[in-house]
């Protein structure tokens, strides 16, 4: 980057949207790029880094609350799990450390490049944003078609680079949101935000029935209607019904395996009492096993302890669970009792904050439909744990670089207008 007192090349304007035009480029291609998406991730937060040392050195940095919640947010949840993750380095399950110690620095680079982001989000202009739209509404695009030849290639539920199709649909989640929100911020009309609402809630919906993800596929409509009311409130009398109803007129289209996917779910819970070997009944004795194991000191215990405890419960209370017990070392398939669970107090401490501020941000600024997003991280969170691979930190952490970049700045100017 050249910055001249004359006639600059570059302006810290063009710089600030040039790396949200390259985020928006990382988020779009994260599910089916291998590795490149995290490179534009860092080489961004080194950008972002000299932009704000330079803004310093010119005392010209600018402080903003919002921008300093949120980036403290992020980088506490990442000092803890980095931290946690060098206490217990040397134990058997080193995978899982291994995990947390790469995801807690993305987290405490992401922190800094959330501020940056945040507090200079005065710089975006409609031009930008309008480019970042059409960059992520082609990813999205691009990973159905990745999803499809998947599925016609193995007859299976689609993971792409993720590890489990539970994961993948969360992340397609986010991928989807985020080109929702830029296309609500780069078009005003009623009628070219209504197309922008349908297509993308139709590619979301079709790739989550090809993860078959019971609860993608339960909550999807809830965050779409969630987001529809908070946009259009004066659309709500007229148009809410209708939009129900073409849900639930979707819902009846959905294949035969996803309904026995949903159908399982009443059929494994009635019969939990007398079989708890399936899915739902592993779920249940996991989360038993997972909180009796929890260590209420600062910074918990080793993945080998956690495991050792849960499993003893297991054999204990389960019946021993023979799909809890085997699947209990990797996670507890739930955000929060996972991090209570391996990083004491202060790692439940740290999630619950990530998740408190990233939800009242959005509702103390507009649009606060932001929200959604994250509401989609605790929703998702409950009911799998997506906080510990690298791809699905990378994938989220860029999710709200884009979408946090959005929200109305402290002059309360939506946009620049070039």
């Amino acid at each position: 980057m050249m910055l001249l007192k004359k006639g600059p090349v570059i302006t810290y304007r063009l710089a600030y949207q040039a790396i949200f035009i390259v985020i928006c480029t990382a988020l779009s291609t994260s599910l089916f790029v291998d590795a490149y998406p995290r490179k534009l991730l860092y080489l961004s937060g080194y950008v972002s880094l000299l932009f704000m040392a330079i803004k310093i050195k010119q005392k010209d940095f600018v402080f903003d609350r919002v921008a300093l919640a949120v980036a403290a947010a992020l980088m506490l949840i990442g000092s803890i799990r980095f931290m946690w993750g060098e206490m217990y380095s040397q134990t058997q399950f080193s995978d899982i450390t291994s995990n947390y110690r790469t995801g807690g620095k993305l987290f405490i680079i992401s922190g800094l490049m959330a501020y940056f982001f945040i507090a200079w989000r005065h710089n975006i202009a409609r031009r930008a944003v309008l480019s970042g739209f059409a960059i992520l509404l082609a990813g999205l695009i691009a990973t159905t078609g990745f999803a499809v030849h998947e599925h016609l290639q193995t007859g299976l539920r689609i993971q792409l680079l993720t590890d489990s199709a539970g994961t993948v649909s969360y992340l397609i989640t986010a991928l989807a949101l985020c080109t929702l929100f830029t296309g609500y911020r780069a078009v005003e009309h009623v009628g070219g935000r209504t197309c922008i609402f349908c297509i993308t809630f139709l590619l979301n919906t079709l790739l989550l029935i090809l993860t078959e993800s019971r609860a993608g596929v339960l909550t999807l409509p809830i965050l779409y209607l969630g987001f529809f009311c908070l946009t259009h409130a004066r659309l709500i009398r007229f148009a809410l019904i209708p939009l129900v109803v073409l849900m639930a007129a979707g819902f009846t289209m959905l294949p035969q395996s996803v309904w026995q996917r949903l159908d399982s779910i009443r059929t494994e819970i009635g019969s939990y009492n007398t079989n708890n070997d399936t899915s739902i009944g592993a779920r249940f004795s996991i989360w038993k096993g997972g909180y009796a194991s929890i260590s209420w000191t600062l910074m918990g215990q080793s993945p080998d302890e956690r495991t050792s405890k849960a499993r003893q419960f297991i054999v204990d209370h389960e019946r021993k669970n023979p799909e809890a017990y085997k699947n209990v070392q990797y996670h507890l398939h739930d955000d929060i009792l996972e991090t209570l669970s391996l990083q004491g107090i202060a790692g439940g401490v740290s999630i619950l904050v990530f998740y408190l501020v990233l939800l009242i941000v959005p509702l103390t600024r507009r649009p606060s439909a932001i929200a959604i997003l994250p509401a989609s991280f605790v929703i998702f969170g409950l009911t799998d744990t997506v906080l510990i691979q690298s791809l699905s930190v990378t994938t989220l952490c860029l999710s709200v670089f884009v979408s946090y970049a959005l929200l109305q700045s402290s002059e309360g100017r939506d946009f620049i207008q070039r």
